[in-house]
This record gives structure tokens, C-alpha cells and sequence, in this order.
């Protein structure tokens, strides 16, 4: 039996740190993918792949939710630390550009979209806050292989040629499961609201590659794929 794990959360100061998008470069004026907090790991084992879900999700936001007193707001996010190695330099600026290697990665899963850089986040840190976050679908489905992913991997949000597998209003926390047949890439997408239901937030989503190692499959190469901030 082999059981592959990768986006493993063991503390709230892990989370946070697993969870962050490398900011967007050069001072300019697009800004970097937003930092969440949704999927805790991704495993795959006899012949199943398993998403278990983060217990406590959260993403930021530039928009205005309303929330109660309960639900208070994290202060606002403030200047995001890139990573070293890897992450230097402008980066990636697309999955067909360069591919997973060369892409900024943050404790072993590539950022789409990501740069070294933190300009942005600093100009607009009183307008980014923090919310809680509930996951109303989530989805997972076959993308294609490797040389297919290469030459034209699907962008932000839900699968266009539609998700192999849905769940509605799932747990948090829960761990899910799909029967899967062949290896290739794969992406897993949770659509998110706030907890007081009167905002989407639309998709996170983590693209992932499934390799035969011996006699069993390993996920390798994540790429997370955010919306931008």
C-alpha cells in the first residue's frame, strides 16, 4: 500500500503559512493570487484518490461581507514573505510557461500566477481582509496527461469539461473520495461563501499529477490555482 500526503496543516501558524500565494511582481497593478486556506491533504490509495477538506477555511478578500459579531475579521493581511530558492526571480507567469519546476512554490506546491514579489500586498493591505469561509461544492475530476496539462492546462475556477465527481455542502474537515482509473493530472476545486451565505467567493481549486511508483501511484507536482485577490 502506498499513501501519498502533500498539503499538510499541523498548526494555525502552518495553515497560514501553507495557505499563502506569493505576491504579484514588479510593483504592478494586477494583483497576486489570494491566500486561503481549504484543502489540508491530498492522498491517493488503492485505487482511490481522498480529499480531506480544511476544519477551519478561510480566504481573503477585497470585498465587503457582511458578518456578525461572531464572526469577526482577522486583521488585515500585511506584508506577504516569499519564499527562497525556488521562488526567486519573476517566476512562472502561467502552467505552460515553463512548467511546475520553474513555477514560485511555497512549502512544495506551486503558486499559478505567483511572483517574489510584495509590493501589491503592501499597497493594499487595509483593503484585504480576512473571512471565514464555508465550502458549498466541491469537485473533482480528470484533466488529462502530462503533455495534454502541458499544452493547455485549464484556468482559474471549475473544470470546463465539468468535474467526474461533486459533493454538496460537505463538512469541513471531512474527507472525501473518487474511484480513479489511470494516472495524468487531476484538479479538485471548492467553491466558497461566507458562513453568513450572502457572498460567493467562487473557486479554490489545487491541480495535481498522479505518477505510477512500482506497484502503486503517488500525487505529485500540486500547482494551487487561486483566483486573484
Amino acid at each position: 500500500m502506498r499513501r501519498r500526503r502533500f498539503l499538510r496543516v499541523g498548526t494555525a501558524a502552518g495553515a497560514a503559512g501553507l495557505a499563502g500565494c506569493i505576491s504579484n511582481g514588479g510593483g504592478g497593478t494586477r494583483p497576486p493570487p489570494r491566500k486561503s486556506a481549504v484543502f489540508q491533504t491530498i492522498t491517493v490509495d488503492d485505487g482511490a484518490l481522498a480529499v480531506e477538506l480544511e476544519p477551519d477555511p478561510w480566504v481573503n478578500s477585497r470585498a465587503e461581507v457582511n458578518t456578525s459579531p461572531a464572526l469577526a475579521l482577522a486583521p488585515p493581511i500585511g506584508v506577504a514573505a516569499a519564499d527562497k530558492g525556488d521562488s526567486r526571480g519573476v517566476g512562472a507567469t502561467g502552467r505552460g510557461s515553463g512548467g511546475w519546476i520553474s513555477a514560485p512554490k511555497r512549502r512544495g506546491h506551486a503558486i499559478y500566477h505567483g511572483y517574489d514579489d510584495d509590493d501589491w500586498r503592501e499597497d493594499h493591505r487595509d483593503q484585504v481582509k480576512q473571512y471565514d469561509a464555508v465550502p458549498v461544492t466541491v469537485g473533482l475530476g480528470y484533466i488529462g496527461t502530462a503533455a495534454a496539462y502541458s499544452d493547455d492546462p485549464p484556468e482559474v475556477g471549475r473544470l470546463e469539461q465539468g468535474w467526474d465527481q461533486t459533493w454538496s455542502d460537505p463538512e469541513a474537515g471531512q474527507e472525501l473520495t473518487m474511484s480513479f482509473e489511470q494516472p495524468g493530472w487531476y484538479r479538485v476545486g471548492t467553491e466558497l461563501q461566507s458562513e453568513s451565505g450572502d457572498h460567493n467567493f467562487g473557486w479554490e481549486s489545487v491541480d495535481f499529477q498522479v505518477e505510477q511508483a512500482g506497484e502503486g501511484y503517488d500525487v505529485e507536482k500540486p500547482w494551487k490555482i487561486s483566483p486573484r485577490v
